[in-house]
């Protein structure tokens, strides 16, 4: 299996003995078709990413509706959040065929750090520099592209799980900014400063109870121009203006 993880960003400064190392406390599961990885409200233990096959994310509203809020496939990385904070999963995952993984868990990284101080030094240096850099990273282009798959993730759902009100369609269930992140691949300090963009433009607000509501107006714009990005759809949404939130 190439890298197995190895390769992932918190390992890049390592040498290549140290690599070698790291390879070792990594598990390679296999799932069957319909059997599932976790499932909504158990413990996290591990980061995944998957090596062959396709999982599925989804949620289970209150009143037991199965939600899909996306797939995963090749080469696709979850979970890393788990690495650094105790936390219960707030999505559910299930391999849709037969699917070979890379799993590290938090008990083996936590030992991996604890007896081997010179990977400690670099995996914190490495956490370092990555901090330093999210004003950097959110003033990048890339802000526009998940700008674009934040808003089209919510109105697809809207249009799936929604149910009409009087500013637009409504979400059948709360999605919190770390769930948004682990479904467009991208960090939760990213998707709180894109939320804050797309309620300028009118296009997502919160109700009450804290569901996301998504305009008409832009439900509709999708559906006439399902290609457009989302800042031809809104001339005026701006992406640079995230880099100063």
């Amino acid at each position: 299996m190439i890298g197995c993880m190895s390769d992932f960003w918190l390992f890049e400064s390592l040498n290549a003995s140290e690599k070698e190392y790291v390879r070792t406390l990594f598990r390679r599961p296999m799932y069957g078709k319909g059997e599932y990885l976790f499932m909504q409200g158990e413990p996290s233990t591990a980061v995944f990413m998957v090596f062959e096959g396709k999982i599925k994310l989804f949620k289970t509203s209150d009143e037991g509706k199965e939600i899909v809020l996306g797939y995963l496939t090749s080469h696709d990385l979850f979970g890393e959040e788990v690495l650094f904070n105790d936390s219960v999963h707030a999505l559910s995952a299930q391999a849709m065929e037969r699917s070979r993984l890379c799993a590290c868990y938090k008990t083996d990284f936590e030992s991996l750090i604890a007896q081997n101080s010179s990977i400690a030094i670099k995996t914190i240096r490495i956490l370092s520099e990555r901090l330093g850099t999210m004003n950097e990273r959110l003033a990048d282009m890339a802000i526009c592209d998940t700008q674009t798959r934040l808003a089209r993730m919510l109105g697809r759902l809207a249009q799936e799980h929604g149910e009409v009100t009087k500013d637009g369609r409504r979400l059948a269930f709360r999605m919190t900014h770390d769930e948004l992140g682990a479904l467009t691949g991208t960090s939760r300090v990213m998707v709180t400063n894109v939320l804050k963009n797309l309620k300028k433009a009118g296009i997502v607000k919160d109700d009450l109870e804290h569901k996301f509501i998504i305009s008409n107006w832009f439900l509709k714009e999708m559906e006439l121009h399902p290609r457009n990005e989302v800042e031809e759809l809104v001339p005026n949404l701006n992406c640079q203006c995230l880099s100063q939130s």
